[in-house]
């Protein structure tokens, strides 16, 4: 039939063969199937030496971060409960009604499940409305799926080896529905602490800080919490690992006089054990709870490679958790010192990272972020926020040093170029442009973009204990974090106690309540050659509107409604 068919339109010999061959092919061979690269140029290997191929048989969970429906009414509502100036504050989300507001389409789910069928592959959502979808593949089937081709990446400082891709790509009807999967082309970032060596414990009693000394210097004293269903929580990324004999120690040394028992700090995630325990997880779960002393506590960890478990991103992992964690056990407060330069985090990932911030925060949950560690940062001649401190959903922690306090050179703190200034911190950013003297060339950053950090705390000379062995001299945001973490959980078992709900989003309280906090008005960051950003009166870009004060601030919440 086809060759009498052929015959009669008179096609040449050479193209009817051609014709004659593509309708004998399968239809899927006749052409290939077009495209799409997601995330282009988004590559960087940073401090991480890409290796070899990466083993066949090795395994990844992959996530396919399904795009999700009314965005833009997820941002108003989020806006509305957060404001204490709107009819709606605090008027949280369930979270069954978070899932309900930005389920993927229908035909989202059913054109990724035959994708995945198509492979022999089948989907498991990891989210109550299938909104990040999770698949257990091995490198072979993760290359044939996505176009790619992995490597093992090592990190030269620790013993972290990642699977990731160059590129990747997807059919472009499956392309059109979703943000992105991972992991693929983005590598972890590996953070730590600074530990000064040389430091004897009565160096530290004389010039440091120490858990008494930290509620004496923002008010918090003998106050402990009591409130029902409070609960706060610290991240552990990439194998820190949290032992609780670490913390009973530490409790030991530094909480005499408190009236507070150790707390026994339940673990979630597939990163909370391990033979060693890690520096910024003892800094984490120490401090969190040496100043919101009383309330429940928990140790969320996640590894990204942990044994019997394939490979996976354990940021994403979190985030996913998070979602999937009822309104009755989810912490209220997470600190999290996980931090990067902006421009190393695709925009892709930022995007839908950020709807998961106000996924959090329209529940009522705060995000708490260490600023960072180095300084305004400084590339060629422009300075480098950070990411996610620098994100307009969650509140970034600067760090001071001394008493009284000043900024830490150390601190990151500046200006995002991805996200614009914020209308919560307007005014106060604004001030601060006006009105510090010494402020770096405009020429090194954009004064339009969203300021960071919000808040600060102390974020040098911190005791902590981990594998049994107190550590004196660790410094960095990481010790801010959770430090001011504390407070704020504090501040939330205030408002629980008298019926109130939690804060969620802290930031419009924050600056709406800036003479709440101690000004920190001495000191700067680091920077190019003409040095960082300076300390000022109100907000500045390394401390934010200052440290808390738990007195004047547990009024303020009192009186919010």
């Amino acid at each position: 039939f086809f060759s009498a068919a052929i015959s009669a339109m008179k096609i040449p010999a050479a193209a009817a063969f051609a014709l004659l061959l593509a309708l004998a092919l399968p239809s899927g061979r006749a052409s290939a199937t077009p495209r799409v690269q997601l995330e282009p140029g988004s590559y960087t290997t940073g401090q991480w030496k890409r290796m070899h191929r990466a083993p066949k048989d090795a395994k990844l969970e992959l996530f396919f971060m399904v795009k999700q429906s009314n965005l833009e009414k997820l941002e108003a509502l989020f806006h509305m409960v957060s404001d204490p100036k709107n009819m709606h504050y605090g008027k949280h989300l369930a979270n069954e009604e978070v899932h309900s507001l930005v389920a993927p389409e229908p035909r989202s789910l059913e054109i990724i499940r035959n994708f995945l069928a198509a492979h022999d592959l089948v989907g498991i959502p990891k989210t109550p409305n299938s909104d990040i979808i999770s698949v257990e593949v091995t490198i072979e089937q993760a290359e044939k799926l996505l176009a790619a081709e992995y490597h093992s990446h090592a990190h030269p400082d620790t013993n972290h080896v990642a699977m990731r891709t160059p590129k990747y790509s997807l059919p472009a009807e499956v392309a059109s529905v979703v943000d992105l999967i991972a992991p693929t082309t983005s590598l972890p970032p590996v953070t730590r602490p600074f530990v000064y060596t040389g430091q004897s414990r009565l160096d530290l009693k004389q010039l440091g800080v120490s858990a008494k000394k930290l509620r004496s210097l923002y008010s918090v004293d003998d106050f402990v919490g009591s409130a029902t269903g409070n609960r706060h929580a610290v991240t552990g990324f990439l194998k820190q690992h949290f032992h609780p004999a670490d913390l009973k120690e530490f409790w030991t040394l530094e909480m005499g006089g408190v009236k507070a028992k150790c707390p026994s700090v339940k673990k979630v995630g597939d990163g909370v054990g391990g033979l060693m325990a890690g520096v910024e997880a003892e800094l984490d779960i120490e401090y969190i709870n040496a100043l919101g002393s009383g309330i429940e506590s928990e140790f969320w960890g996640f590894s990204g490679n942990s044994p019997d478990n394939p490979q996976n991103e354990p940021f994403l992992k979190w985030l996913q958790v998070v979602s999937n964690t009822s309104d009755a056990e989810v912490p209220l407060i997470f600190s999290t010192s996980y931090g990067e330069p902006e421009t190393t985090t695709t925009i892709e990932t930022a995007t839908r990272t950020n709807v998961e911030f106000q996924k959090a925060g329209v529940r009522g949950i705060s995000l708490l972020f260490a600023s960072g560690d180095s300084g305004a940062g400084c590339a060629g001649d422009k300075f480098v926020p950070n990411w996610p401190a620098g994100s307009p959903y969650v509140t970034g922690v600067g760090g001071t040093t001394g008493v009284p306090e000043r900024a830490v050179g150390l601190a990151s703190g500046g200006f995002c170029n991805r996200w614009p200034r914020q209308k919560w911190q307007e005014d106060a950013v604004q001030a601060y442009l006006n009105g510090a003297e010494s402020i770096p060339d405009e020429k090194y950053y954009n004064k339009s973009g969203r300021g960071f950090p919000d808040i600060g705390a102390q974020a040098t000379d911190f005791l902590v204990v981990s594998n049994l062995i107190p550590t004196p001299g660790v410094a960095g945001t990481s010790c801010a974090s959770p430090t001011a973490s504390g407070v704020m959980a504090l501040l939330n078992d205030v408002r629980l106690a008298a019926g109130k709900s939690s804060l969620g989003f802290l930031n419009y309280f924050i600056y709406q309540n800036m003479d709440s906090f101690n000004d920190i008005t001495e000191g700067a960051n680091s920077g190019c050659e003409e040095g960082g950003f300076p300390a000022a009166k109100g907000w500045d870009p390394v401390t934010g509107v200052g440290t808390p004060n738990f007195a004047k601030l547990k009024d303020a919440v009192l009186k919010l409604p």
